[in-house]
């Protein structure tokens, strides 16, 4: 499942292979460009150093909510009520449109801007939470990682964001073994 907010959460981004190399994306204008244009956020200019650290902030305020879900915990009330300032942040209008024998309502944001990018990206996520199961959100079990994934696995056990996570701890568990059976 593609969502931003996911993208969003693994732009701090730690070397999964254990070197403690750390590097925080959202301090890279050209991956921030990415990131607005992968999910059509349309947020005008170069986030100055006040946008990025409210990026930053909601970072972090989903990363509570999903360690949270991922427990199998009700996140902190306070969570919530600093989640529903964000996506109140962009106020929309609605907007009947029709389409091919039907029709849509869709939302207009009033304006466009970081703001408004902010509050879609807690939209996307806030909609996962409510109508998708928020069990399913994990954190990469590989220590080094970090990295937040949405399980669609059939049976809900994927332990790994990636199979390079996987490969990897099983690679590592596979040379302990063999050094602990070696003279």
């Amino acid at each position: 499942m593609d969502i931003a907010a996911i993208d969003l959460l693994n732009s701090d981004w730690h070397d999964y292979r254990g070197s403690g190399r750390r590097v925080d994306r959202l301090d890279d204008p050209e991956w921030l460009k990415i990131f607005v244009s992968r999910w059509g956020l349309d947020a005008a200019g170069t986030p100055g150093e006040n946008v990025r650290a409210s990026l930053k902030d909601l970072r972090a305020l989903l990363r509570r909510i999903v360690e949270a879900v991922s427990r199998g915990t009700e996140p902190h009330s306070r969570d919530f009520q600093e989640f529903n300032k964000v996506l109140a942040l962009s106020p929309v209008v609605r907007r009947l449109v029709p389409t091919g024998g039907g029709y849509t309502l869709e939302p207009v944001p009033l304006e466009k801007g970081w703001d408004w990018a902010r509050a879609e990206i807690a939209r996307g996520f806030a909609e996962v939470l409510a109508h998708g199961d928020p069990s399913r959100f994990k954190i990469c079990e590989n220590p080094d990682c970090f990295w937040v994934f949405y399980d669609e696995s059939r049976n809900r056990s994927r332990r790994w964001c990636e199979d390079t996570c996987g490969n990897l701890l099983k690679v590592r568990r596979f040379r302990e073994r063999r050094k602990g059976t070696t003279p």
